[in-house]
This record gives structure tokens, C-alpha cells and sequence, in this order.
């Protein structure tokens, strides 16, 4: 800890309320070695800590048929963390678990999807902790103080300006977020001109997710819609304008994949309950029979949809839901070998799919994404807010 904080020219620690762990997913063996050494030398969390989605469902990877070479060590680290005393919440989406962190509230995230939300959207502090370094903050409390914990790093330092339809659908807010990462790719932005748009937080998630898959800022601020965007950029702050030609050029990047779709991939970051009553509604009791429809979420979110009716009714419609892993963690043969082209709601799965999986990928909102798991192809048209002639 006081190596990295030399490092980032920080002059002191400073005391975190929780950590969200990263370091579960099984990325190599030296996750694995760490996790277990660690826990062998009786190291103990000394804040809440919540660990990450990780490599495989924990309860059910054999009866998937994942094979023990991969499945028994990816387990293993994921028990590790939890001998530790970190809790098995297995997702990606920390902040929709119960008593998420508070405005102003300093603590030690990893996860980037994670970290940019709670920065943006609650007003909480933390930095991008990495890998291994999330655990020492976990044992101590501390980490080093610096980046965005500090106020004055929290201030945009470059003015994106949206020339926003009227009106958007969910597939809007992941464009959005991809594009101002693109335009902000080292620094802090500040997004005006959506502040007339409804906003839900499911909506703020997909946005942050992807901003992340194009920037390396641990926040963004947009007008209208989070806690600090009336925070004064700094002085010298520069401008760029987002039009609607962006968007479709975007539009077109994430579509160049065939219509006929094998997979819809929902939950990245992990599927809220209400993404999943949403969908559950768009799917309205029709039996898939073409492609596979694969959700993944957190553990909580799985015991809330069963709780009130909306996991019986997307498994009866054929949909599958996965606990624990996600998108950018899943592989075969949980993710469909003979899948080729992949259809998601999700501007980060839209950037890192291909990467990940070697498939293609189309991208849609929810409700087209729900009518590609109902038909096997993709709605032919683009949304009717990709049409609108941009305002001033």
C-alpha cells in the first residue's frame, strides 16, 4: 500500500467504509496463488468487502459441464476470498446490492463498470484499485489518497456537448456512454445537453458500463442526471460536440454482423431484478425455440426475481439465468460453442464481445434484443430517435 501510494504521489492513506474485490475472477494462476497463500497466513477483511462476478456459476459449473482443469481452481479462488471473510456476492454491479454507498462516502472498489458508477452516479470516492492491491486494501482499510478521492481531481476536465434527440429509448445511454469515452479517453468529463431525457438507473448503468470499455477516467459527470455534474470544470477545459451522425456511425459500427442471431446475451454488467421484470414483460410467456437467451446476474438480484414470480417466468420462456459469472468472464461450454453471432442490450459487450469470445455481435435495446430471442433475427430498423433531426 505505501509503495503505491509513493507511486501515485500521494502524502497519506486514507480510510475506506468497503471494498468491492476484483481479484476473484480467475484471470491466471497467480490470482490463485496469491488468494490462497493469503488465506493460508490467516489474512482477514477488516471492512465489508464484496467480491466481483467470477469465472464460473460456484454451485452448478459440473452439471454445466465446465471442465474440472478450469472449473476446481476458478471455485477455489472464489472460496479463498470468502475464507477471508469477503462476502460471496459474486457480481459485477456492487451498487445494486442492499445499503450501496453513500455521497461522499469513501471506499476501495475495483471493477471498472463499478467504480465509474459509483463515483458518477451515488457520489461516492474511489479510485480504480487493481488487482491484489484491492485485497490489502481490504485487510487494512486504507488506501492510498489520491486521484478522485480528492475534490479537486473530481472536476471535468473537458465539456461534452450533445446535440440529444427529444426523445431515446434504453439503447441511447450505452451509445452515449461509449461516445464520450471516446472523447474523453484520459480525463474527466462533463456531458450537457441530455438534461431534458428521462434517465432510469438501468439506464445510468449501461452508460457508465461503457464508458469504461473507451476511457480510462474513473467518473463523468452529466448534466441532469448525477450528483456532482454542477461541480465547475477546470479552467482551460476544451469542447467537443457529439451529433447525431456519431451515433449512427456507432449504430453501424456494433451492427455489422449478420441479422441471424444464435445468442442474445443480457447482464453486462450484471442484470438488475427490474431489467429482468422488464424483460420477462417483453418476452410475455412466448417459448423461445430459435437462439439461446442467456441473463447473468448476482446472487441477490437471482433470489429477489424468484421471490416475486419474474425467474419462473423467464425460465418458462426458455430463457437461461446465470449466477456469479458474466459476460466478460463466461466461457465455453456455458457460453454456446456453435453461437456465432451474439445479440446484446450492452454497449460494454458490444466493445469487448468480439475480443472475448471470437463471435460477432449485434446491439439493440432490451425490446429488440427480446424480439431477437422470439424470432432469431434482428429487428430490421434502427430505433426512431436515430432518425430525429438534432436540435440546437
Amino acid at each position: 500500500l505505501v509503495a503505491m501510494a509513493v507511486s501515485q504521489e500521494a502524502t497519506a492513506l486514507c480510510s475506506v467504509t468497503r471494498v468491492h474485490i476484483d481479484g476473484c475472477i480467475y484471470a491466471s494462476t497467480a490470482h490463485l496463488r496469491f488468494a490462497e497463500e493469503m488465506a493460508a497466513m490467516g489474512a482477514r477483511v477488516v471492512v465489508p468487502t464484496t467480491t466481483n462476478a467470477i469465472s464460473v456459476d460456484r454451485e452448478n459449473w459440473r452439471a454445466q459441464g465446465v471442465p474440472e482443469g478450469f472449473g476446481g481452481p476458478a471455485s477455489r479462488l472464489a472460496d479463498a476470498y470468502v475464507a477471508m471473510g469477503a462476502g460471496p456476492s459474486f457480481t459485477c454491479a456492487p451498487y445494486l446490492l442492499p445499503d450501496p454507498p453513500q455521497a461522499g462516502e469513501d471506499i476501495g472498489w475495483s471493477e471498472s463498470n463499478a467504480v465509474i458508477y459509483a463515483n458518477s452516479v451515488l457520489g461516492a470516492r474511489t479510485v480504480k484499485h487493481p488487482d491484489f492491491l484491492d485485497l490489502c486494501i481490504a485487510l487494512t482499510g486504507r488506501a492510498p489518497l489520491s486521484g478522485v478521492y480528492l475534490p479537486e481531481h473530481r472536476r471535468p476536465r473537458r465539456v461534452i456537448r450533445v446535440d440529444a434527440p427529444s426523445s431515446v429509448d434504453d439503447a441511447f445511454w450505452p451509445m452515449l456512454g461509449w461516445l464520450v469515452g471516446q472523447a474523453a479517453p484520459d480525463r474527466i468529463p462533463i456531458v450537457r445537453g441530455c438534461e431534458g431525457l428521462a434517465a432510469s438507473a438501468d439506464d445510468l448503468k449501461a452508460l457508465c458500463a461503457a464508458f469504461g470499455t473507451t476511457s480510462a477516467a474513473p467518473m463523468l459527470h452529466v448534466a441532469g442526471h448525477t450528483p456532482e455534474a454542477a461541480m465547475r470544470p477546470i479552467e482551460g477545459a476544451d469542447e467537443v460536440v457529439l451529433t447525431l451522425d456519431d451515433f449512427r456511425r456507432l449504430w453501424a459500427q456494433f451492427n455489422a454482423a449478420p441479422d441471424r442471431i444464435d445468442l442474445v446475451a443480457i447482464g453486462s454488467p450484471h442484470a438488475s431484478a427490474a431489467e429482468c421484470r422488464a424483460l420477462a414483460a417483453l418476452l410475455d410467456g412466448h417459448r423461445l425455440s430459435g437462439p439461446s437467451l442467456i441473463v447473468t446476474l448476482g446472487r441477490a438480484t437471482l433470489a429477489e426475481i424468484e421471490r416475486d414470480g419474474t425467474l419462473g417466468r423467464l425460465q418458462a420462456s426458455g430463457a437461461r439465468i446465470v449466477p456469479d459469472l458474466c459476460w466478460c468472464s463466461i466461457s465455453e461450454p456455458v457460453f454456446p460453442p456453435s453461437a456465432r453471432v451474439v445479440m446484446t442490450n450492452s454497449g460494454k459487450y458490444a466493445h469487448y464481445g468480439p475480443g472475448l469470445s471470437g463471435r460477432r455481435m449485434r446491439f439493440g435495446s432490451l425490446a429488440q434484443c427480446a424480439v431477437a430471442a422470439r424470432t432469431g433475427e434482428v429487428p430490421g430498423t434502427p430505433p426512431d430517435w436515430l432518425h430525429q433531426r438534432e436540435t440546437a
